[in-house]
């Protein structure tokens, strides 16, 4: 009688998993990640960058101070593309954190940390623990020295993920740069 009840049992378990797995297999049930990533702004506290993975690929985002913009305005001239910082006050800016030359992550370095170049003082950003290269938090890519070969030591920018704005705070990553 105990025999036949665990029986009974085992076979109701197995009649289940069975019909879960056909399920599965016939709906595609499996667990997709969605093909964007939502980053709510708002949750993101000013003048500190916040790590994420999109895709496979690690991401920050940093909402901006009016102490670092104006930090990052002074730091242009020793950057490798001299790009300006943009009129007014962006609120945030968005990168990958792969080295676009090379491929290898790059790492956090907030300010004040020891760096390649130790001449300037450092404000803060990224830098490649493979190769020599050093970027700020707008993710523009930093001369150490003046005198640096741009032959053989340019870094680019680190690239910028593409997104658009879903609401006002909304901050919706739809694609990654592939490499």
């Amino acid at each position: 009688m105990i025999l036949r009840r665990i029986l009974l049992a085992i076979a109701a378990l197995l009649a289940t998993a069975a019909w879960l797995a056909c399920v599965h297999w016939m709906t595609g049930l499996e667990r997709k990640a969605p093909p964007y990533l939502d980053i709510d702004l708002e949750k993101v506290p000013a003048g500190s960058p916040k790590f994420y993975t999109f895709q496979g690929t690690p991401l920050v985002l940093l909402r901006t101070t009016d102490a670092i913009l104006d930090d990052l305005r002074t730091q242009t001239i020793h950057t490798w593309n001299q790009r300006p910082m943009p009129a007014g006050r962006p609120s945030f800016f968005v990168y990958s954190l792969v080295n676009p030359s090379d491929g290898c992550e790059v790492e956090h370095s907030p300010n004040g940390a020891d760096r390649y170049a130790p001449a300037r003082p450092w404000q803060g950003g990224y830098y490649d623990p493979c190769r020599f290269g050093e970027w700020d938090y707008a993710g523009r890519a930093i001369k150490q020295y003046a005198d640096q070969d741009p032959q053989l030591l340019r870094m680019p920018d680190l690239d910028v993920p593409d997104f658009e704005f879903r609401e006002q705070h909304i901050l919706r990553i739809t694609g990654v740069p592939q490499r």
